[in-house]
């Protein structure tokens, strides 16, 4: 804290390193596109695909417990159990990361940021005397990183919520980025996705004027005589008062000798076309976000083959996410001697719990071939362990590999 105090005070006097910023830091920041509409993060949040696509990335992540572990000799490995008494990591990650949140607001939390932002900044400010450890969120769009030319060193801007402005040093800020080109500043999925968003949300507005017709179709209507300006709009207004809207939707209209002629415009194979688009542009949604397509209740149901996408799922979508926030973490939250023992895993078998029976014929078979103990199998189950349970096991008949055979 000192040293961030003291790097504050150097750039209050002008002494400001050099920097440059991402679109994506930009506060309120809008993306025009082609297709007319501005694409923010809050209103690609309107498409739906959108929406469930950031919720589930977000939602698996943070159900996964971020665990701690101690491996001290080859093969032997211990996991580290919470405490407050002092707080140690495990505490932060599994217990309380701060007097607000629950671990799993936490993750969630990231996990959006870093999806919509393409970065997040996780603040474990240096504990003061009285005081628990904590992890803070910085808001990614009002926090940046501001990288020194001439001393090398990475510091971080960000502006809290009471508008003061603060400069954080390397060593309490973990930062997570997705689609970088440079190491220090993330791109988000939307800004790569945000023609497909322009175009989705074009789409349903287009679709929301249709039904605000009540599905009416438009039309040209003739009239006998000539009429200025003024006529024109009061015969339009008349016939959109009884027919329009969804209120009026099948509604007879009455016409008098002076409407010479009404030709509809019905719907032609391009409109049909336009509604194959939207599902089209929520397929390239779902793909920008690498959610597979069940998740999304489309493509295959069947219970076989959605298991083997989910195992997809983890190893292609939310893999990448998960191993960078391992590294980061344990690099920014670990001290240098701890490294050399203790790492940070999630919990990844949490999101591939099946059906009871095949749970059951997994720990079977792991208890069997001598990978777990009975009371190993009963924790993953949430019971209570048993005396004698933490015994490994192996079927008589198998012998060691090279020996003799009995």
């Amino acid at each position: 804290m000192i040293i961030s105090n003291l790097l504050h005070n150097t750039f209050k006097n002008g002494i400001a390193p050099t920097t440059w910023i991402m679109p994506e830091l930009i506060d309120n920041l809008e993306y025009p596109t082609i297709s007319g509409q501005n694409v923010t993060v809050e209103t690609s949040k309107n498409v739906a695909t959108a929406y469930r696509c950031i919720n589930i990335l977000s939602d698996d992540l943070a159900k996964m417990p971020l665990q701690t572990f101690v491996s001290r000799l080859p093969g032997q490995i211990d996991r580290v159990r919470p405490t407050n008494r002092p707080t140690n990591i495990a505490w932060l990650l599994e217990i309380s990361p701060n007097r607000w949140m629950t671990p799993f607001v936490l993750k969630k939390t990231i996990m959006q940021w870093l999806v919509c932002w393409g970065n997040t900044y996780v603040w474990k400010p240096p504990r003061l005397g009285g005081q628990r450890e904590e992890l803070f969120i910085l808001n990614a769009n009002t926090t940046s990183p501001l990288y020194d030319i001439k001393t090398g060193e990475i510091w971080y801007q960000t502006r809290f919520a009471s508008g003061e402005m603060k400069y954080l040093p390397y060593n309490e800020v973990m930062h997570l980025l997705i689609n970088s080109t440079d190491g220090i500043n993330g791109r988000s999925v939307i800004t790569y996705a945000r023609e497909t968003l322009g175009r989705q949300m074009g789409a349903y507005e287009t679709q929301g004027r249709f039904y605000a017709q009540g599905m009416n179709p438009s039309g040209v209507m003739y009239m006998k005589g000539d009429l200025n300006k003024e006529a024109r709009e009061k015969v339009r207004d008349t016939f959109q008062a009884a027919l329009g809207g969804t209120s009026n939707a099948y509604g007879l209209a009455v016409m008098d000798e002076k409407v010479s002629k009404f030709e509809p415009i019905t719907m032609k194979p391009v409109d049909v076309q336009f509604l194959e688009s939207i599902q089209e542009n929520d397929l390239e949604i779902a793909n920008y976000f690498g959610v597979p397509l069940y998740k999304l209740d489309r493509g295959k149901q069947s219970y076989a083959s959605n298991e083997q996408s989910n195992l997809d799922y983890l190893s292609t979508t939310l893999d990448p996410y998960l191993v960078q926030f391992e590294q980061t973490a344990m690099l920014q939250w670990l001290s240098e001697e701890e490294q050399n023992y203790v790492y940070l895993r999630f919990n990844r078998d949490v999101l591939l719990r099946t059906d009871a029976k095949t749970r059951s014929e997994y720990l079977e078979k792991n208890i069997l071939s001598g990978q777990m103990t009975p009371n190993e199998a009963r924790q993953i189950n949430d019971l209570p362990a048993y005396e004698g349970g933490d015994d490994h096991y192996i079927p008589m008949n198998m012998g060691k590999v090279g020996g003799r055979h009995a």
